[in-house]
């Protein structure tokens, strides 16, 4: 049986999903055209963090990677979802692979949806088959 705690898990990796993916790849699609990172209000540039010394087709294929990474997050949902316990071990498997990104793009969101889904995870791994 669906919890409210596996909803609420696999609403956060959907999210979590969604904003490494779709957020990710406009600011990559900017890259490529521009050779260079966008800038936001205040001077704020996406994506800016210790990867940015790499240069950009460095940046562009770890950019790359994290779009996959988080592309197989919806796969992680879906199993949460229908309550399968390997849908458990693949997101614990991508939040480890993403960590790496979150601190090399300097992308805030990272944690800040990370832990959440992580402490989820383990309150509602009695769910899971």
């Amino acid at each position: 049986m669906r919890t409210p705690l596996v909803i609420a898990l696999t609403t956060l990796i959907v999210i979590e999903g969604l904003v490494g993916t779709l957020g990710v790849l406009p600011v990559l699609k900017y890259m490529l055209d521009h050779r260079s990172l966008p800038t936001f209000f205040a001077g704020i540039r996406a994506l800016s963090g210790p990867f940015e010394a790499l240069g950009n087709d460095a940046m562009l294929a770890s950019g790359l990677v994290f779009v996959v990474v988080s592309g197989f997050k919806f796969l992680a949902a879906y199993w949460i979802w229908n309550l399968r316990m390997d849908g458990v071990v693949l997101e614990l498997i991508l939040l480890g692979l993403s960590i790496p990104f979150w601190y090399g793009f300097a992308v805030p969101f990272g944690p800040v949806l990370g832990l959440p889904v992580f402490i989820l995870l383990i309150l509602a791994r009695g769910s899971f088959s």
